[in-house]
C-alpha cells in the first residue's frame, strides 16, 4: 500500500486574499481599539465635571447667601447687570466661571473670561483668591484654575509661574507677546480637552446652571461649551461623550426647559 504523503504549499494568489482580509481587518478593528483609550480617557475627564457640579452644590448650600450678594474681586462695568448669581443660574447662558482655550501646538490656556464672552453671565470675578467658589474648585482637583482666575483678575503674578501655575509667553496672532497659564496638575486627561484642531485657539467654558430653572435652590448642573454656548449646547466630541452633567440632552441642540 502506498502512503501518500500530500504537502501542499500556498499559492500566491491565496497569499494575496489572506493579505487582503487583514487589511480590511486592520483599517477597520485598529482605529477602534486606539480609540477606546481616548474614550475612556474622555469618560475620566466627564467625571471631574460632576464632581465640579457636586463641590459647587455643597458650596451654596454652605452660602446660599451667594446667590444673591457678592463682592466682586475686581469691580467693572462687565458686572454691572450681573450682580446676582441666582440671575445667571436662571438664564439659558447660564453662568460662566472660566475658559479653556486649546491649541494643537500650544499647552492649555485658562483664563477666568475672554472678549468673546461679552453676552454671557461670567462670574469669574466671585472665584477671587477666596470665599465660596474658590473653595469649590479647590475641592474638586481644580486648585490651579482658582490661582490662575484670581492671579488674572487681580493682575498680579500671572506672567510667572505659580505655586499651582504655570505661565508660558509666546506670540500669539497678532504676533505680540501673550502667556499661556495652565495648572500645574492637569485638568483633564483626553486628547479633546487638551489639543485644538486646527492651528488656533479654540475656546471652551466651563459653566453652571439650575439643574430645572423652575425649581429652583436644589441642584446646579456644570457643562462644557464653546464661547457664549447654552445649556443644551455643550461640547460633544467625535467619540460621543457630550461634556454635560445634564447627560445626553446637553448635547440636543434643542431647548427642552
Amino acid at each position: 500500500m502506498k502512503t501518500i504523503n500530500s504537502k501542499k504549499g500556498i499559492t500566491l494568489m491565496e497569499l494575496m486574499v489572506v493579505i487582503a482580509i487583514m487589511g480590511v481587518l486592520s483599517t477597520v478593528a485598529m482605529p477602534k481599539m486606539f480609540g477606546a483609550g481616548e474614550r475612556a480617557r474622555e469618560k475620566i475627564d466627564l467625571m471631574k465635571l460632576y464632581d465640579l457640579r457636586n463641590a459647587i452644590n455643597l458650596a451654596l448650600i454652605e452660602d446660599m447667601d451667594a446667590l444673591d450678594n457678592y463682592t466682586p474681586v475686581k469691580s467693572s462695568d462687565r458686572n454691572a447687570n450681573h450682580n446676582k448669581l441666582s440671575n445667571a443660574l436662571a438664564s439659558d447662558l447660564g453662568a460662566s466661571i472660566f475658559v479653556i482655550e486649546v491649541h494643537n501646538n500650544l499647552s492649555v490656556n485658562v483664563q477666568g473670561t475672554h472678549r468673546t464672552l461679552n453676552a454671557s453671565y461670567n462670574i469669574c470675578d466671585m472665584v477671587g483668591n477666596s470665599g465660596t467658589l474658590y473653595a469649590a474648585l479647590k475641592q474638586a482637583n481644580f486648585d490651579g484654575v482658582a490661582d490662575i482666575i484670581a492671579a488674572r483678575l487681580l493682575n498680579t503674578g500671572w506672567k510667572s509661574d505659580g505655586e499651582t501655575f504655570t505661565s508660558i509667553e509666546y506670540k500669539n496672532a497678532d504676533n505680540n507677546t501673550d502667556y499661556r497659564t495652565a495648572p500645574k496638575k492637569p485638568m483633564f486627561q483626553s486628547r479633546a480637552l487638551n489639543v485644538g484642531k486646527l492651528k488656533e485657539n479654540t475656546r471652551y467654558t466651563v459653566n453652571v446652571r439650575w439643574s430645572d430653572k423652575y425649581n429652583q435652590g436644589y441642584s446646579v448642573e456644570v457643562y462644557l461649551v464653546p464661547s457664549n454656548g447654552t445649556y443644551y449646547n455643550a461640547y460633544k466630541t467625535d467619540n460621543g461623550t457630550c461634556f454635560s452633567t445634564y447627560g445626553p440632552k446637553g448635547c440636543s441642540k434643542k431647548k427642552w426647559q
